[in-house]
């Protein structure tokens, strides 16, 4: 038979351990997930400039697409021009998957063989709103801002 100090040792150390495997199981699972479903809403450039044109327009858009489990997918800009050269340019840019990290952001690339590549990054909330950045990296400059939430 055990002693009383030995008793309540034995206890202590059992649910020492049983509180650092829970502690465990709930810091490892994830925070957030993303809403599955259809996301819409608007993108926008306010460095628009037209020929002759001091001061800058902005232009709007539209932005879709489906969220996945930790995943954007079939991402899609229509409707934004950029500024490419000394005119701008209406580009669509579309991104198959985007994964997206424990915080809920990720970063896609998307190439358009006319004026060359294009950064998404994206960061989706667990309440169903999403927003980010596109970013141009070759011959158009300007960063269009979005934001989406789920239909």
């Amino acid at each position: 038979m055990l002693s009383r100090a030995a008793t309540t040792v034995a206890y202590m150390v059992t649910r020492t351990l049983g509180l650092a495997v829970a502690a465990t199981l709930v810091l490892s699972a994830p925070a957030w997930a993303v809403k599955s479903g259809p996301y819409s809403g608007v993108s926008t450039n306010k460095e628009i400039y037209g020929y002759g044109v001091l001061e800058p327009k902005t232009d709007k858009g539209t932005v879709t697409f489906q969220g996945k489990a930790n995943a954007v997918t079939k991402f899609k800009l229509k409707g934004q021009q950029f500024m490419c050269g000394p005119s701008p340019i209406d580009v669509s840019v579309s991104v198959a998957k985007i994964k997206l990290d424990s915080a809920g952001k990720g970063k896609g690339t998307f190439s358009d063989t006319n004026v060359g590549p294009f950064t998404v990054k994206i960061k989706v909330a667990s309440n169903g709103k999403a927003s980010g950045t596109i970013t141009p990296t070759g011959l158009c400059m300007g960063a269009v801002t979005f934001s989406a939430k789920l239909k």
